[in-house]
């Protein structure tokens, strides 16, 4: 009997967990529940009215279902995924009941939701009063508004005036009428209006329209200018990438694009780089607006970078003198690159028309761009730095080293492994740049700087580079066991064995595209072509040579003087202001990747030839001028002396 009580009472105690015994497991409530807890979340705890925000739970160990209410339900709206639904402004407790189930306690969180309203925002027209004579219209736009809700508008008086939906308002009758525009709400702001009172007058105020000019002024940009309009207060400019025939139509252009009350001359630099836009601009004085003007188009384009040569040759005798303005009209090399023009501004520095910024490793301009490079130097004070950008042409070029890094001027390769610098450059992302790479045989030739020699680059920008060959992207065509190279002794180029080992040069950005197709040119129909990347217009027969595939006649030979002359007297196609083409104008014409002649035949039918430049050599023969032959497309130097059949010219499309 004893021992049956002693195990009922073991019984029991293992049952309470009592008789002395410890409970390592959690604490328990009544009703054998386990204790739990939750917690709710809702962002900034803001919500819009008419907006939602979704508040986060978390926690609570039991499988009960969560339920969601709110303090006051006309202030805000919870769903049953604990969604808040802004109702009115006020603020409201949003509460989280998760329910108990066999194991778990009730448990509950709370969060407080304040409810906003929508945002104000404005928008205004340019004019509280405006005046339009009948039969005349009258583009109206209002502008500012922080939303993204369209813009309407409506005439108090449609007998008076009516208004399309972009705000062309047009004059019907005498009379005044409110012109209403109404930006519409959206999740972040309310409604907006905006009123101008439009008075419709019997005589017209007339503008007389304007001329327009437009000019490329760098990758990107344009430069247009107009004259002025005797009345006018304002200048409206519209531009787009196909034609624009009616400015009431403009908005439904290719790019079509309205810009108000600007002034001239006007840079637009957030244009496509190698786009041809179209543009017309209008006179305004009030509610009036002008005539469009003519109309006038511009290709953007990478500007053509210098050749540095500040010399002068007079044609025989081989005296090589320095630009002045009293030999300027002889355009010869130095009156007809960049640095013969004065004007020129520069961002960074360089010799020349030459205009390079120095980069720290982190892509940033050092704050002292005039220091010499110091192997043991810093940046802060500007005598060590990774990259060089190129500010005439865009492009980012990597800084050569004098150690063992991967940036090594002591590196060379194999054309074979040219990219792998590449690869370990873009993994570094020297600069801050991650797309470096090999530049083409044309992108080389930017840096060559042919006023010197030994080398031909800027070694105050370029330190530790060698008088050596740099690897360019171009295979040889013709030949699949060479490649493309620049010499930078001499500034030449030349095709070397793919085998052979030379330096790389990276560069990272866009610049001339590799080839001369057809659409590049724009054949003008007077045995001229225009480069639409470039902007230079090209005489497309040799001097002596004309006819549609200037098959007719003969390509005379002449000294370098005897080119000189005949570019300078010309009149061919009606202009007065041709020149021979200095090396690096003659290079853009070539086409490092076209098998045989390196010319574009449909533009230049024929050229196959060697042909002056109006570069004089520097640093080495004096005597001598370079030359480009268009069967290889390599550069080479030739006495004055020598008469050579081609002489190509050019001139300033723009």
């Amino acid at each position: 009997m004893l021992l049956n009580k002693i195990n009922i009472l073991a019984i029991v105690c293992l049952l309470l967990a009592g008789c002395g015994g410890s409970d390592s497991g959690p604490a328990k409530t009544e009703g054998w529940s386990h204790l739990q807890s939750i917690s709710l979340s809702a962002g900034d705890a803001v919500v819009v009215i008419g907006n939602t925000l979704p508040t986060d739970l978390s926690g609570g160990e039991g499988s009960g279902a969560v339920t969601y209410t709110s303090s006051d339900t006309s202030i805000a709206e919870v769903s049953s995924t604990g969604v808040v639904t802004g109702k009115q402004l006020g603020s409201v407790t949003i509460t989280a009941t998760k329910a108990a189930d066999g194991s778990y306690a009730e448990a509950t969180a709370s969060v407080t939701i304040t409810v906003d309203p929508l945002q104000d925002q404005t928008i205004a027209f340019a004019s509280a009063t405006n005046s339009l004579a009948i039969g005349t219209d009258f583009l109206l736009t209002a502008t500012g508004g922080e939303g993204s809700g369209a813009i309407t508008y409506t005439s108090s008086d449609e007998a008076v005036a009516t208004v399309s939906a972009e705000g062309l308002v047009t004059a019907i009758a005498l009379g005044s009428t409110e012109i209403t525009a109404v930006k519409a709400a959206d999740t972040e702001y309310l409604e907006a209006t905006a009123t101008t009172t439009v008075t419709v007058e019997a005589e017209p105020i007339v503008l007389d329209p304007t001329t327009i000019t437009g000019v490329p002024s760098g990758k990107g940009r344009a430069t247009v200018s107009w004259d002025a309009v005797e009345g006018a207060s304002t200048y409206n400019l519209y531009r787009a990438k196909e034609s624009i025939d009616s400015i009431t139509n403009y908005a439904s252009l290719n790019d079509g694009t309205l810009e108000l009350n600007v002034v001239s001359p006007l840079t637009l630099t957030d244009l496509d780089n190698g786009d041809l836009y179209y543009f017309r601009v209008t006179a305004s004085e009030g509610a009036v607006e002008s005539d469009p003007s003519n109309e006038v188009s511009v290709v953007t384009r990478d500007p053509l970078n210098d050749s540095g040569i500040l010399k002068s040759g007079n044609g025989t005798s081989g005296i090589n003198t320095t630009c002045t303005e009293a030999i300027a009209g002889a355009e010869q090399d130095c009156a007809s690159g960049r640095d013969a023009d004065t004007t020129l501004s520069k961002i960074g520095t360089g010799p020349a028309g030459f205009d390079f910024t120095k980069l720290g490793a982190n892509g940033e301009a050092l704050a002292v761009q005039t220091a010499a490079w110091d192997d043991g130097g810093d940046e802060a004070a500007g005598t060590i730095w990774s990259c060089v950008r190129d500010n005439v042409t865009g492009l980012v070029w990597e800084t050569k080293t004098n150690d063992t890094s991967p940036h090594s001027v002591d590196e060379k390769v194999t054309w074979a492994n040219r990219d792998n610098l590449a690869g370990t450059t873009n993994t570094e992302a020297l600069c801050g740049i991650d797309d470096w790479r090999v530049p083409s045989i044309m992108e080389l030739a930017t840096i060559v700087n042919n006023n010197k020699q030994n080398p031909t680059f800027d070694i105050t920008r370029f330190p530790n580079g060698k008088s050596q060959s740099y690897w360019s992207s171009n295979p040889d065509v013709n030949d699949g066991t060479k490649a493309w190279t620049i010499n930078f002794f001499s500034g030449i180029n030349n095709l070397k064995t793919k085998v052979s080992t030379f330096q790389v040069r990276l560069v990272s950005g866009t610049y001339l595209a590799n080839g001369t197709p057809d659409s590049r040119y724009s054949i003008n129909g007077d045995g001229t072509a225009t480069d639409l990347i470039t902007g230079l217009m090209w005489r497309q027969c040799p001097e002596g040579l004309s006819g549609t595939d200037c098959s007719t006649g003969a390509a005379g030979t002449k000294v370098w003087g005897g080119t000189m002359k005949d570019a300078k007297t010309s009149t061919f196609a009606g202009y007065d202001d041709w020149r021979l083409p200095n090396i690096k104008e003659l290079m853009t014409i070539v086409d490092f990747d076209s098998a045989g002649t390196t010319t574009n035949q449909a533009t230049f039918p024929g050229v196959t030839m060697t042909v002056w430049t109006s570069s004089p050599v520097i640093g080495g023969d004096a005597s001598h001028s370079w030359m480009l032959h268009f069967g290889t497309g390599l550069i080479t130097s030739k006495s004055r002396v020598n008469s050579k059949h081609a002489r190509l010219q050019v001139r300033n499309a723009d």
